[in-house]
C-alpha cells in the first residue's frame, strides 16, 4: 500500500510537471512526453480499477504427512473471477516462507512465482526444499497484480484455511530395537536380564527351559549374556507404554565440556522429539504386527496430566501432529510427573525422553523403580565422565535402561556411512 502511494504521487506530479512545461514553452516533444505519460496513467488506472473483483486460491501438498527435512511439493490453483483479464500474476506464498524460516518481512522476491498471459485459472507448483518441524496454519497467499509494464500494482492477500502438520524426521538408527551398554561400562548379565524386562520391544525373553523348541532361542542375547535364552509368544492381555518427552528448556541447555561442541539448544530439543517419534511409530508397527490385541502408548509432554492414547494408525497420526508443534517450555525449571499417572501397574512400560540427566532426576527415577515402576531413561545430551559416574551405578542397580541418543545415534550413521542430520 505504501509503495502504491508513492508511485501514484510520483506519477502524478511528473505529469503536472509535464502539463505545465507544455502550458508555457509548448512545441511537439513536450505533447508527445505529456500524451505518453497520461496513456501510462491510463492504462495502469484501468487495470486497477476493473481487474479482478476476487481471487481463490486452492493449496495442496505432497506428500500428504511430510517429515522434517523432507522435500515438500506444494501446488497452487488461482482462480480470478469478476473484471478483466490482467497481463501477469506475482504470487508470493507465506507457507514457504514459514516453512523455510525465512525472514518474514524480507522482500520474498526470489521465491516468487511469476505467472504471465490474460488467463483467469492458473496451476502452479513450487517445492518447499528443507522444511521445519511444526505446524503451518493459516498462512496467507499474496496475489500481484498490474499494467504490462509494471508501473502499477495492486496486492491482494488471500488467507488460508489449511494446516500442515511437518513430523518430526527419523533418526538415522532407532534405540528402543536392542538393550546397549550404559556408556563405557560393560553391563552385568543379571543387569541385561532386569533390561529385557523393562523394555517392551524384548519384553517376551526369559532363559531357556528345557523342552523349549530350538527357534525360539534369542541367540544375540544369549551370546551378550552367556546365559541361554528363549522367546516365548506374546500371551500377554493389554500392554502399556507411557512416553513422557521433557518440554524444559533448562533441560536441553547444553554444559560446555572440553573436548566437545556446545550443541544449541535447538538441536538437542530436536533430538528428543525425533526419538519420540520414533518410538510411536516403532510401536504402533509393532501394535499392528502383534497377534494379541489391547496394546496402546500413553503420550504426555511437559507437566501436562492428560495423555493422548495412541493404538491405531489413526492415534499415531495425532501423536504425530502433536510432535510437530510441540517447543520448550521457558517457565518450567522442575520436572514435574504426576504421582497417580506413573505408577506401578502390571504390563505398564515408562520412558523419559529427557535433556540432561541430573542427580534430581536420578533420584527421582530411582525411588519409582524402588517402588515397582518400569522405568527407562534416553537423553539427547551426553553426560560428562564426572556427572556419569555420580549416579552410573545407581541407575544400573536399579535396572533402568539409560540411552544416549546423541551418542547411539552419532555411532550408528557412523556404520551406516552416512551422517545424521536433524531437522
Amino acid at each position: 500500500m505504501r509503495e502504491r502511494a508513492w508511485n501514484g504521487l510520483w506519477y502524478a506530479l511528473a505529469a503536472g510537471l509535464l502539463v505545465a512545461l507544455y502550458i508555457w514553452r509548448g512545441g511537439a516533444t513536450l505533447l508527445f512526453l505529456c500524451l505518453l505519460l497520461g496513456l501510462l496513467i491510463f492504462q495502469g488506472v484501468v487495470i486497477l480499477l476493473l481487474g479482478p473483483r476476487s481471487v481463490k486460491i486452492e493449496r495442496s501438498w505432497l506428500p500428504l504427512q511430510p517429515e522434517a527435512g523432507e522435500p515438500i511439493e506444494v501446488t497452487l490453483r488461482i482462480k480470478a473471477a469478476g473484471g478483466i483479464p490482467v497481463p501477469w500474476l506475482l504470487i508470493r506464498d507465506k507457507l514457504a516462507m514459514q516453512a523455510e524460516r525465512m525472514d518474514p518481512d524480507q522482500e520474498y522476491e526470489n521465491g516468487s512465482l511469476l505467472l504471465s498471459g490474460l488467463r483467469r485459472q492458473h496451476t502452479v507448483k513450487y517445492v518447499i526444499t528443507n522444511p521445519r518441524r511444526g505446524v503451518y496454519g493459516t498462512e496467507a497467499v499474496y496475489v500481484s497484480y498490474g499494467d504490462p509494464l509494471g508501473y502499477f500494482k495492486r496486492t491482494r492477500r488471500i488467507v488460508m484455511d489449511d494446516t500442515i502438520y511437518v513430523h518430526p524426521s527419523r533418526l538415522a538408527a532407532y534405540p528402543g530395537k536392542e538393550v546397549h551398554p550404559v556408556g563405557d561400562e560393560e553391563m552385568t548379565s543379571g543387569a541385561i536380564l532386569r533390561n529385557m524386562e523393562t523394555s517392551s520391544s524384548i519384553a517376551r525373553i526369559r532363559e531357556y527351559l528345557p523342552g523349549d523348541p530350538l527357534h525360539r532361542i534369542y541367540w544375540k542375547g544369549s551370546a551378550r549374556t552367556g546365559t541361554l535364552l528363549a522367546r516365548i509368544p506374546d500371551v500377554r492381555g493389554k500392554e502399556t507404554r507411557c512416553l513422557w518427552l521433557d518440554t524444559r528448556h533448562i533441560a536441553y541447555e547444553p554444559e560446555a565440556q572440553q573436548g566437545r561442541p556446545v550443541v544449541p539448544v535447538r538441536a538437542n530439543f530436536e533430538l528428543a522429539v525425533q526419538a519420540a517419534a520414533d518410538l510411536l511409530r516403532n510401536e504402533t508397527a509393532e501394535m499392528s504386527d502383534r497377534e494379541a490385541s489391547g496394546s496402546e502408548i500413553e503420550l504426555r509432554y511437559g507437566a501436562s496430566a492428560e495423555a493422548i492414547i495412541v493404538s491405531t494408525l489413526q492415534g499415531l497420526r495425532q501423536g504425530l501432529d502433536l510432535l510437530a508443534g510441540v517447543r520448550t517450555d521457558r517457565s518450567a525449571s522442575r520436572l514435574v510427573i504426576p504421582v497417580d499417572a506413573m505408577t506401578s501397574r502390571v504390563g505398564v512400560i515408562h520412558t523419559l525422553i529427557t535433556g540432561r540427566v541430573t542427580s534430581e532426576l536420578v533420584s527421582v527415577a530411582t525411588q519409582l523403580a524402588e517402588s515397582g515402576v518400569k522405568l527407562e531413561i534416553w537423553s539427547s545430551i551426553p553426560s560428562s565422565e564426572a556427572e556419569r559416574g555420580t549416579w552410573l551405578a545407581r541407575l544400573q542397580r536399579v535396572g533402568i535402561p539409560y540411552v544416549d541418543l546423541a551418542s547411539w545415534v552419532s555411532a550408528k550413521a557412523n556404520d551406516r556411512g552416512d551422517g545424521h542430520a536433524s531437522a
